[in-house]
């Protein structure tokens, strides 16, 4: 084989390459979303910075990387699938103790209006009309307050349904990794991260980029598309709150600080929006330590 060839199929072989792990990090967000954002994120930007960098090492030290990324996914899906089943098989199993008492009580009102319906037939009215009139409004009086003690249970058990239904959707919510409209990680990881981080005797170096302006979910995800693409694989990047984005960053605070400056211009400016309009987008950003972030 000619040099020419040697270096034409290890050109193909760099290629097939990044676009299988491209093709991984597709996979993986799609497969299970509520968990495989920030993977995907990550893994496509590991993918991106490989292009400009298709060294020997880095490709090496890239499979290491996407090993335990897989690994790490795997497990955290896994969990998420796992507590999925336990949390809707709870909420089953209430609204099914629900929708029992909801029967039984049917049941007995049907009883008791069956009840007023035979009394109506067999009660021996009198013909005097005032007479009339009180056993008449007597009977209403009793079929109405059967009719609205029916419609109170009613009421409570639909709304039991629907507090289970909240409560149960808020704790599924919480074993999410994902935020829904970037893709990116959401608050409660980034929290497990720093924390994560804490307890491994390191001091968080945090990043926050704060948007200004007319921050809509368009906007968001286009910030998202541009940040994610000045930060390296190992950065964890997440939504903080709906104009705040959050940098875990591995290294030190001072790099950290020159980085911030260098990636804000990139950040900061118009935005071409999908209807034509365009929008202009500040930016104030800057390092925050751990302890003012539980203020927020």
């Amino acid at each position: 084989m000619t040099e020419t060839e040697q270096l034409n199929a290890l050109h193909t072989a760099v290629s097939s390459y990044l676009t299988t792990l491209l093709a991984v990090s597709e996979c993986i967000g799609d497969a299970c979303p509520e968990v495989g954002g920030p993977y995907r994120h990550r893994l496509s930007r590991l993918c991106s910075r490989l292009a400009f960098d298709t060294t020997p090492q880095a490709i090496t030290e890239s499979t290491v990387v996407v090993e335990r990324e897989l690994k790490d996914y795997s497990k955290k899906t896994a969990n998420y699938i796992a507590h999925h089943g336990i949390e809707l098989r709870r909420a089953i199993e209430t609204l099914e103790t629900i929708v029992k008492s909801l029967a039984q009580r049917q049941d007995f009102y049907g009883a008791r209006l069956r009840q007023f319906a035979e009394q109506m037939q067999t009660t021996p009215y009198p013909t005097d009309p005032e007479h009339l009139a009180e056993v008449v409004s007597l009977q209403a009086a009793g079929l109405l307050g059967c009719v609205e003690s029916m419609a109170n249970d009613t009421q409570s058990l639909v709304a039991r349904m629907r507090t289970e239904l909240a409560d149960v959707s808020e704790r599924l919510k919480d074993a999410e990794m994902t935020d829904r409209l970037t893709g990116l990680m959401n608050r409660k990881e980034m929290e497990r991260q720093i924390d994560r981080r804490k307890a491994s005797g390191d001091d968080p170096v945090l990043l926050v980029f704060e948007l200004t302006g007319d921050v809509s979910d368009e906007i968001a995800q286009l910030v998202a598309l541009r940040l994610t693409s000045h930060f390296r694989h190992q950065d964890l990047i997440c939504r903080w709150t709906d104009r705040e984005f959050l940098v875990l960053f591995k290294g030190a605070a001072e790099i950290a600080r020159a980085r911030t400056e260098q990636i804000v211009p990139w950040i900061a400016g118009k935005y071409a929006l999908g209807n034509g309009a365009s929008v202009e987008i500040g930016v104030e950003a800057g390092l925050v330590a751990p302890h003012l972030l539980a203020m927020q």
